[in-house]
């Protein structure tokens, strides 16, 4: 009986400093790894555009600024990398501003003084195929990263030319301007950043994005008058995103 006794306090004096031990260990080990759950999000998108074109001889230009939207969806297969494809209507094209005190307008006397803008609007169906990258900012907010080929197609267009402040007679810096969109098929590169908030009813997303034209809208051959006129696009724009 003794033995007995004199062996369980042996066991309690000895496990606990063990049991210490097995704790402590316990303790020093990492979190367990917490898997990662794919994510689908679908939702539309609004914004604006500042286009303009590169032409070749080069055209002094401003900005023209206009609208887009569309569709998007955004498959994230893994941590902090997924794949969004869109589909949106995007309004592109040029301002060309001249005056009279160029040399590339006649001058009808010295005093004369005018403005001459000479735009075009055009529509194009936009398929952007991105790989989003995104960075966890806190638990609701994330700053992302789109880079991807974007193809579009040429739909329609509309004339913005203004009227001259005086009825004088212009002639453009090119007919080759006016002329009807040659090559109805674009494509080039396009890269973002922006920021998303995530909340209980969806993602709020606002990213600034810049197209870069690999492809021509006119002829672009020794006899035509442009060697090069591809699309640049600067647009901004708002989305929201239903997760599922």
């Amino acid at each position: 009986m003794i033995k007995r006794v004199v062996s369980v306090l042996m066991s309690l004096f000895l496990g606990i400093p063990l049991f210490s031990q097995v704790n402590i260990l316990v303790d020093s080990l990492p979190p367990p790894h917490k898997s990662f759950n794919p994510e689908w999000a679908f939702g539309a998108s609004g914004g604006v555009t500042l286009s303009k074109i590169a032409f070749n001889p080069t055209l002094k230009q401003e900005s023209l600024q206009q609208y887009t939207g569309g569709l998007t969806a955004r498959y994230i297969s893994e941590k902090n990398v997924g794949l969004q494809v869109e589909l949106n209507y995007s309004m592109r094209g040029w301002d060309l501003a001249t005056d009279t005190t160029s040399n590339q307008n006649p001058i009808s006397t010295p005093n004369d003084t005018m403005r001459y803008t000479t735009s075009r609007s055009l529509g194009y169906l936009e398929l952007p195929i991105l790989t989003h990258i995104y960075f966890n900012m806190g638990q609701r907010m994330r700053v992302i990263f789109l880079l991807g080929p974007q193809l579009s197609y040429y739909l329609n267009e509309k004339s913005l030319d203004t009227e001259p402040v005086k009825n004088l007679s212009l002639t453009s810096i090119s007919d080759s301007q006016y002329q009807k969109i040659q090559k109805s098929f674009d494509y080039g590169l396009l890269g973002g950043i922006g920021v998303e908030l995530r909340t209980g009813i969806g993602s709020f997303v606002l990213d600034g994005r810049y197209y870069f034209g690999l492809s021509d809208i006119f002829n672009s051959t020794k006899a035509d008058y442009f060697q090069a006129s591809s699309n640049q696009v600067i647009s901004f724009r708002l989305s929201y995103l239903f997760r599922k």
